[in-house]
């Protein structure tokens, strides 16, 4: 069991900073997973698909995705989760935590990303989940 906690500042130039934080969070498993998606190569995009975890969405307590760098203009990276063709555009960090993980779906169980920029993005997972089933009464 790892006890994992998180916290997020938001600073505005000259006003208020605004923070949140949560944790410690008991999570039964931590996975950081760092993978290259490779560039667009003439007219095809870049692809590659990690798998997460295997248990319903609501064994997980949070997600980061960030990468290496996020593109404009049309060169963007992209990603579905599980089954979905619904593609969301990494265009900045982005962190699920609590009842926001279920916005992705009902199986996060892996993510396909497609890099559609001329440059190899190195992308960053990290995931805190709980590894075994609840018990049913």
């Amino acid at each position: 069991m790892a006890n994992v906690s998180w916290s997020i500042s938001i600073q505005v130039a000259g006003g208020p900073t605004v923070t949140a934080r949560e944790g410690p969070i008991a999570a039964e498993a931590t996975d950081r997973i760092e993978i290259h998606v490779p560039e667009k190569s003439g007219s095809v995009a870049g692809q590659i698909t990690v798998d997460l975890q295997p248990g319903p969405v609501s064994s997980i307590h949070f997600l980061l995705i960030k990468s290496s760098h996020y593109g404009g203009d049309g060169e963007n990276i992209t990603f579905t989760v599980g089954s979905s063709t619904d593609a969301i555009v990494l265009s900045g960090p982005q962190f699920y935590s609590g009842g926001a993980v279920s916005r992705l779906g009902p199986n996060v169980q892996s993510l396909a990303f497609t890099n559609n920029s001329g440059e190899e993005a190195q992308i960053e997972i990290f995931i805190a989940r709980d590894a075994t089933p609840p018990l049913s009464s």
